[in-house]
């Protein structure tokens, strides 16, 4: 009896050593992508979402990108509505959460585990970002020198600085910000 009971706590912790070490592993990749980028994952409202895929006001088959994608839920809604859809996330707890979720819904949707600073968004027709006050000013930057005319940006919660408003959003709990490059 005490060898099964050996060989049963054996056998638990050679499934829960791992898992509990893949759960560490996670949140400590959260919380160094959180320092680094200052800008914590949090969702947006799917009814947000749609409300500001309304305003996008493109024709279907236009190419969006979502920089900082978190689950995905954009890209998802985005290909939804009849957009082809790319994210770049770079904590990787929410990209593998999108990912398993674009293998679930056999969803067409492009998401990379990639900085989208480093990333080429000049074929974008439509940019979404929900990021932070600290980084607008350099995503701003990089948007203004890689956009071509005409390229849509929404920026749910904070606004891009010095950037002229083209319309704004009442989606609560945050306003979003319509710009036109």
């Amino acid at each position: 009896m005490f060898i099964f009971i050996l060989s049963l706590l054996i056998i638990l912790l050679s499934i829960v050593v791992p898992v509990a070490s893949i759960i560490i592993i996670l949140i400590i990749d959260m919380l160094y992508v959180n320092l680094v980028t200052r800008v914590p994952w949090a969702k947006v409202p799917v009814n947000n979402l749609e409300q500001i895929l309304e305003h996008i006001n493109l024709p279907a088959g236009s190419l969006v990108y979502d920089l900082g994608c978190g689950d995905g839920r954009f890209l998802f809604l985005a290909e939804k509505k009849g957009f082809k859809a790319v994210g770049y996330e770079l904590a990787f707890y929410p990209y593998l959460k999108a990912l398993i979720h674009k293998i679930l819904k056999s969803s067409n949707i492009k998401i990379e585990n990639k900085d989208f600073f480093k990333a080429d968004v000049s074929g974008a027709k439509a940019i979404f970002i929900f990021l932070t006050a600290s980084v607008m000013e350099k995503i701003g930057l990089k948007l203004k020198d890689n956009l071509r005319p005409g390229t849509s940006v929404v920026s749910y919660g904070f606004a891009v600085p010095g950037w002229p408003i083209l319309k704004i959003l009442d989606t609560s709990p945050s306003k979003t910000y319509l710009y036109l490059v």
